[in-house]
């Protein structure tokens, strides 16, 4: 089908977005710098915590803080922030789709028939969500950092 984009359908998006995000967190898991001790990590135990983290299930085979390196500790960490902000994403998007009253299948139809993805709409909401966990985390940061060092007598 020449002249086609399959990878713009909104259908296609969200999948592509959580496999290539497993596939790079399991490339880096799978890496001997992410691992505490020597050598890197199997295949199917990066491959696994990967998938867990970025699905946000908590699900894991390994003792993540005496397993995982401080690098590794940060790949987790980051694939866990990227499926937050999928989820979140996703459902913000399927909410806008129902405030808007008009079905799936119509907009579908509709964008096939327009050949739009109102990117604009898209994009903006996106930002705002990102925007709101950024105030969020930092806000949550900033008080529990100040708790601990402040109530319990931990350094920064």
């Amino acid at each position: 089908m020449p002249g086609r984009r399959p990878l713009r359908h909104p259908a296609r998006i969200v999948p592509l977005a959580f496999l290539a995000a497993i596939a790079v967190g399991t490339a880096l898991l799978a890496l001997p710098a992410a691992k505490a001790g020597p050598g890197g990590a199997p295949l199917i135990t990066a491959l696994f915590t990967a998938t867990s983290a970025v699905c946000v299930t908590g699900l894991i085979t390994v003792d993540t803080p005496t397993y995982w390196s401080p690098f590794g500790q940060g790949v987790i960490l980051a694939l866990i922030q990227v499926g937050g902000f999928g989820v979140m994403s996703l459902g913000a998007l399927l909410g806008l789709l129902v405030y808007r009253r008009l079905g799936l299948a119509t907009r579908l139809v509709a964008q096939a028939e327009t050949k739009t993805l109102a990117l604009g709409e898209v994009r903006s909401v996106l930002w705002r969500i990102a925007l709101t966990v950024a105030v969020f985390e930092l806000v949550t940061a900033a008080a529990l950092s100040a708790r601990f060092w402040l109530g319990h007598g931990m350094d920064a």
